[in-house]
C-alpha cells in the first residue's frame, strides 16, 4: 500500500520516488544516526535510476539495482509484478527469487490505474481497499492474511494472488483532455509552490511551529486543488478559488514569503491575476 502512489505513475521519471515512510518501522530497530544516513543515500541513489535514457549497464547489472532493473519494478506486465523490490543492491532480490530481467517493454503503472491526479486518493485509495476487504472478509486468520499477503490474495490461493487473474495490459495510457491554458496556469502555480517548499526548508530552522504547519498546510491544499483541476472536477474552481485566497492572506500576514522582498506586491498582484484569471471549468 505503501508503495502503491510510487508506481502510480505511468511514466518513469527522477520525480518518481519511494516515500520515506515505507522505512520509518526500521526506525525501531536500527540506531537513528545510522538509520538515516542509509535512507538518504538510499533516496538519492535512486533518484537516477527512475529513467529511460539508460540502457544496459554490463557488469554492474549483477549487483547494482540499475534503471534497467528498476523499470522492471514500474512495470505491470504480468513478468514485472512483485519483481525487483531493491533500493541500491539487486542482490538481495536475486538471492530470495524476486530478480527478473527487463524483457518485454515495460508498461508502467498500477495493474488496476487510478486514473486521477488527486494526492491524497493516490496515497490512501489501496489503503481504503485493504479496510473495505478486511471487513468483508470472514474469519480471522483470512482477515489477518488480508493484511499481510499481496492484493491478489483470497481465501484458497496463493499469497500473491493468481497470475492469469491478472488483467490484460493496455499499453495505451489514459490521454487527459486538458487545454494549453489549464496546463500553463497549473504548471505555474506548481513551480510558486516549489518556491515555497524550498524556503521551507532552506530556513526551517528560524520559522515558528505555526508558521511550518501553516506552510504544510498550504502546501497539501495546493497539491489538492490543482489535482482537483487536472481531474477537471466540479468543485475544482470553488477549491482553487479558496486556496488562492488563502495564499493572498498567509502572504500579507509573512507566513508565506517571496525571496525578494520589495516585489511582494507585485508577486501579489501577479499570483491574484493568475487566480482571478484561472481556466472555468
Amino acid at each position: 500500500a505503501a508503495m502503491q502512489g510510487n508506481t502510480s505513475s505511468e511514466n518513469t521519471l527522477c520525480t518518481t520516488r519511494v516515500p520515506a515512510m515505507f522505512y520509518l518501522p526500521m526506525a525501531l530497530f536500527i540506531p537513528p544516526s545510522v538509520y538515516a544516513v542509509h535512507l538518504q543515500f538510499n533516496l538519492l541513489y535512486q533518484f537516477w535510476i527512475h529513467t529511460e535514457v539508460i540502457n544496459n549497464l554490463g557488469p554492474l547489472e549483477l549487483i547494482l539495482n540499475t534503471p534497467s532493473h528498476h523499470r522492471v519494478h514500474h512495470g505491470r506486465n504480468p513478468y514485472c509484478i512483485d519483481k525487483n523490490y531493491g533500493g541500491t543492491l539487486i542482490i538481495w532480490d536475486r538471492i530470495f527469487g524476486t530478480f527478473v530481467a527487463e524483457n518485454d517493454k515495460v508498461i508502467y503503472g498500477l495493474t488496476h490505474p487510478i486514473n486521477t491526479f488527486e494526492p491524497f486518493k493516490i496515497q490512501l485509495h489501496h489503503l481504503v481497499y485493504i479496510w473495505k476487504t478486511f471487513w468483508a472478509t470472514s474469519g480471522f486468520c483470512n482477515k489477518f492474511s488480508v493484511l499481510f499477503k499481496g492484493p491478489g490474495w483470497e481465501p484458497g490461493k496463493p499469497r500473491l494472488g493468481l497470475p492469469e487473474e491478472l488483467p490484460v495490459v493496455n499499453r495505451m495510457y489514459r490521454r487527459f483532455s486538458i487545454s494549453t491554458s489549464l496546463r500553463i496556469y497549473v504548471v505555474a502555480h506548481f513551480a510558486v509552490l516549489l518556491s515555497f517548499y524550498v524556503d521551507m526548508f532552506a530556513t526551517k530552522a528560524t520559522l515558528s511551529q505555526i508558521t511550518v504547519l501553516l506552510r504544510i498546510v498550504y502546501i497539501i491544499l495546493t497539491l489538492t486543488s490543482l489535482g482537483f483541476l487536472m481531474d477537471q472536477k466540479p468543485k475544482a474552481a470553488t477549491l482553487e478559488t479558496v486556496r488562492c485566497s488563502i495564499f493572498l492572506v498567509l502572504h500579507r500576514l509573512g507566513y508565506l514569503k517571496t525571496y525578494i522582498d520589495s516585489l511582494a506586491f507585485a508577486y501579489e498582484a501577479w499570483y491574484c491575476s493568475l487566480c482571478i484569471g484561472h481556466p472555468r471549468l
